[in-house]
């Protein structure tokens, strides 16, 4: 897995945090920016809004942005994005019942971790920026499974990229899991992860089309009557 450029997003580029006084925020804030150099972002992105949610010590994250101006971005991350999955594990054995926040120290930050979360979550605005993926503009039943196609793609361009992400075992597992109830999902599931994960250009299009074909109802078996003539 390669390291991250060196580089410290564009110029005038505006990092704020909530909470400010956040104990790793200085470290992450600039494996951020090096995200945000990575992923070509630098001259789209001006103001990055933060927040950790310091209650959730899972690693849930999403980004949200409006789809007419890029300029401006809100990453949500909860606390467990910046620690190791070791250290996820310990928090639940010894804070699973407790009421509070855990005690996190820079020492207890990872690079890696939250280098994959930011560049997974910034992928998506990339998307949007240069080939208008955005899910707004679709029925709300239907966001979930799109984001989760989405995220195939997103995190297959990514470890080919060799940057930090998920591994395809654990991408698939959550594909799995979020996929599996639709219909056609047993027959066509497979093909269309394989497809997702090795895609290099796609669009709203083509991910509509990957859920369009898990959505349809099983074929009955039956032939069609032919019409006399």
């Amino acid at each position: 897995m390669r390291p991250l450029h060196a580089a410290h997003g564009g110029q005038g580029l505006r990092v704020r945090w909530h909470p400010p006084d956040f104990p790793l925020r200085e470290a992450a804030e600039g494996v951020l920016r090096e995200s945000i150099h990575e992923l070509g972002l630098s001259d789209v992105v001006r103001d990055v809004h933060v927040h950790v949610d310091l209650r959730n010590r899972d690693d849930h994250a999403y980004i949200e942005w409006n789809t007419h101006d890029h300029r401006a971005v809100r990453l949500s991350f909860a606390l467990g994005n910046f620690v190791t999955p070791a250290r996820r594990r310990a928090w639940t054995r010894t804070w699973g019942r407790r009421a509070g926040v855990p005690p996190v120290e820079p020492r207890q930050f990872s690079r890696k971790c939250f280098a994959e979360a930011c560049l997974h979550e910034l992928y998506h605005l990339r998307d949007d920026h240069e080939a208008g993926v955005d899910l707004a503009a679709h029925p709300e039943e239907d966001r979930e499974a799109l984001n989760e196609l989405w995220n195939v793609w997103i995190d297959g361009r990514l470890n080919r990229r060799g940057l930090p992400a998920m591994t395809r075992g654990e991408r698939r597992r959550v594909f799995v899991r979020t996929l599996s109830h639709y219909p056609r999902f047993t027959r066509r599931g497979e093909r269309i992860f394989n497809a997702l994960w090795t895609a290099d250009h796609l669009g709203p299009k083509e991910l509509r089309a990957f859920l369009a074909e898990i959505q349809s109802p099983h074929d009955t078996g039956r032939r069609a009557k032919r019409r006399g003539r």
